[in-house]
């Protein structure tokens, strides 16, 4: 969030003869805001998960999703939902990215959707099992965005 990933932007600072271009989807320049989530790959990955979380508010603009995340009015179950979801979402595509630039077997988006879906369901189901009252229903709401 304080934009220190070493994207494409940021590495060719430090090395000038580095490659900026994004792996995913081959875009002159990987930033942040490309990687997440306007970049085909990611933005394919991110409507599948979020289009029916946030509605008429679904974006793929880094900054937008900043915002969408501050807003505590949106409730305590979308907002977690929104927010594990981001978070997850992030972290598995940078770890596809770095895999696919340090030359390992590429994973299709659907891969990645079906993975991150599984990895809400089991966030999901542990929230349930400790008894947590205000995302207990969140699986509920979860299956209702599907």
């Amino acid at each position: 969030m304080k934009g220190r990933l070493a994207t494409g932007d940021c590495m060719r600072y430090w090395n000038g003869n580095v490659n900026t271009s994004c792996v995913l989807c081959i875009e002159l320049l990987e930033t942040v805001e490309h990687l997440f989530f306007e970049c085909d790959y990611s933005a394919q990955i991110w409507e599948a998960l979020m289009k029916g979380v946030l509605r008429e508010k679904f974006t793929v603009s880094w900054e937008e999703m900043m915002r969408i995340m501050r807003d505590t009015k949106r409730g305590m179950i979308n907002l977690f939902l929104i927010k594990y979801m981001f978070q997850a979402t992030v972290y598995m595509i940078w770890s596809e990215r770095n895999r696919r630039r340090h030359g390992e077997t590429e994973a299709p988006a659907d891969l990645l959707i079906k993975l991150l879906d599984k990895n809400m369901r089991n966030k999901l189901t542990l929230v349930q099992r400790k008894g947590d009252k205000e995302i207990g229903e969140g699986m509920q709401h979860w299956f209702n965005t599907r």
